[in-house]
């Protein structure tokens, strides 16, 4: 990751990154998105996952093991099914592209061990 992309994480208040930037291939991040649908991980791997991340984490949660969207999860808060999320949909995806950054960091450790 270059020094540039490095500085503005430093200074913006959620991650903006892109997969590329993390070191994730498109294919990667479609493995670990499906495996989290179909529950290939457990709930506590998910949640070393969200570290960092813990004002998010039920919604990261959420999303990534039901594939909810931003816009489903607002919709369900306007049903008063669930609580509001806390950040803006930006926001939002950045986090959660973290959340898969540290997942796969957390399966490459757990493989190389």
């Amino acid at each position: 990751m270059s020094k540039g992309n490095l500085s503005r994480t430093e200074y913006q208040r959620a991650p903006r990154l892109g997969y590329s930037e993390y070191g994730m291939s498109r294919e990667r991040y479609l493995e670990l998105c499906n495996g989290c649908a179909k529950g290939k991980y457990s709930p506590e791997i998910l949640s070393k996952a969200c570290r960092g991340l813990e004002f998010i984490k039920p919604w990261i949660i959420l999303s990534v093991t039901k594939s909810k969207s931003y816009d489903a999860l607002r919709i369900k808060w306007q049903l008063k099914e669930i609580e509001q999320i806390p950040c803006c949909r930006t926001d939002f995806y950045g986090f959660r592209r973290k959340f898969y950054h540290n997942l796969d960091v957390i399966l490459r450790e757990e493989c190389s061990a």
